[in-house]
């Protein structure tokens, strides 16, 4: 599979393989309970310096939080696209990345140890 860049995203194909790492990661809390997290928010850019917003939603969070280190590159597949357009854009890009059950996220250290 071909490895795409941030500004290649778009909602016209499901199969994306980008190499990324996280440059902002924050925490939205629950309305209702403010003690509880809703969401997590990143941002990720490529290596060309392009930027992707990401939302991981509740459910998801347990699943991905402990490979979600900042600075560190990774490669990423199997996640939802749609249209940016939300209030709160914290990147120019038209489009924003959902975090799914079936999302592959894999550390490159990782990814280079087995091959060593």
């Amino acid at each position: 599979m071909t490895i795409n860049y941030d500004s290649d995203i778009n909602s016209s194909k499901e199969s994306w393989r980008i190499v990324v790492r996280v440059t902002h990661s924050w925490h939205v809390p629950s309305y209702n309970n403010p003690s509880e997290l809703q969401s997590i928010v990143l941002v990720l850019m490529d290596e060309k310096g392009d930027k992707i917003h990401v939302l991981i939603k509740r459910l998801m969070i347990m699943t991905y939080r402990h490979l979600l280190n900042g600075g560190e590159s990774s490669t990423l597949m199997t996640f939802g696209v749609g249209l940016n357009s939300g209030d709160y854009k914290p990147t120019s890009h038209a489009y924003i990345i959902h975090f799914l059950n079936i999302t592959k996220l894999t550390s490159i250290v990782m990814l280079a140890s087995l091959y060593m």
